[in-house]
């Protein structure tokens, strides 16, 4: 390896990642690091270098409470599966795109600025190539979620990882049917009524004459 070589890696080396699952950002930290640390790869390794030299590497920058969750890997591309069973966190596409359709340029905000707020807004929707049916039905959708009345309907939808047209649709009338009924029940007076009972004057005049009657 030559000494310009030597110099970029190390440069390139990354710290030890140490960053807990349950931290804030976690996923985008442990992004950042594993694309410094393929970068250090690329340098670092060969094509003759073995699987077992590649799980050393990434062994040695771990930290240890992190290295707990890969102990038991047997090659390096099991313990990078693992790891990012972790931290690669399911996106929620449906609240993704929704912050994109309704986010609004701030007073603050110059265009630029405004312009790359929606560039990492759009990183997260998981914009993939599809039919221009499929197109249509997630711009209804996305359109249907941002137009509803409903507040806590819109926050049910948006609960969704994913969720179609037709999904979001039958959702929020089977959310605004249970509302309008149970509306309707609280307002509908206790009519439930004791056939035994009978008004209190009733009752006295009832046992007065039942005393008085001839045996």
């Amino acid at each position: 390896m030559s000494n310009e070589i030597k110099t970029l890696s190390r440069y390139l080396r990354p710290e030890r990642f140490d960053e807990e699952p349950s931290a804030t950002a976690s996923d985008l930290k442990w992004a950042h690091w594993y694309f410094t640390f393929n970068n250090f790869l690329s340098e670092e390794c060969t094509a003759d270098t073995t699987d077992s030299v590649k799980l050393k590497l990434l062994v040695n920058h771990l930290s240890p409470t992190i290295f707990s969750y890969i102990r038991a890997s047997k090659t390096y591309d099991e313990a990078i599966s693992t790891l990012k069973k972790i931290y690669v966190k399911p996106k929620n596409e449906v609240l993704a795109r929704h912050l994109l359709a309704t986010r609004k340029q701030r007073s603050d905000e110059t265009v630029k600025e405004y312009v790359q707020a929606l560039k990492l807004l759009a990183q997260e929707c998981n914009f993939k190539q599809v039919t221009a049916d499929e197109h249509q039905n997630e711009s209804m959708r996305g359109a249907f979620i941002a137009g509803i009345s409903s507040q806590k309907i819109r926050e049910r939808l948006l609960e969704k990882l994913n969720l179609s047209l037709d999904e979001a649709v039958n959702l929020a009338i089977s959310l605004e049917d249970a509302g309008i009924n149970s509306q309707a029940f609280s307002n509908t007076p206790n009519t439930s009524l004791n056939l035994n009972a009978l008004p209190e004057s009733e009752n006295t005049e009832n046992v007065a004459a039942s005393t008085s009657a001839p045996h």
